[in-house]
């Protein structure tokens, strides 16, 4: 699986319209190997990628705030959502600032 960030995925090229019916018309396929889920198996389906997900409340500079509040409205992301995004991309990729520099 590849992983990308939102950089990446605004860099891909749009759809062309051949590409775009392809997709319209597309439907599943259903193989002896591969049967469709009962009601009753999606019930007990967990992905391996649920998360466990912890309300916290923190304060944050108004400018920071109005940042991520433009970019939420540019995107049409929700601001939780959006915010998410951005800690994610910086944990998955171990990134951090120069925190000697910056202490509060």
């Amino acid at each position: 699986m590849t992983v990308m960030s939102l950089d990446d995925l605004n860099q891909l090229p749009l759809l062309t319209d051949d590409e775009m019916a392809i997709v319209a018309n597309a439907r599943p396929i259903i193989t002896d190997d591969c049967p469709e889920m009962t009601d009753d198996m999606l019930k007990e389906f967990h992905p391996w990628y649920d998360r466990i997900k912890q309300s916290v409340t923190i304060d944050l500079d108004i400018t920071i705030l109005n940042y991520f509040r433009r970019l939420s409205v540019e995107t049409g992301l929700s601001l939780q959502n959006l915010m998410e995004l951005f800690l994610t991309e910086c944990a998955r990729g171990q990134k951090s600032h120069s925190l000697q520099e910056n202490r509060v």
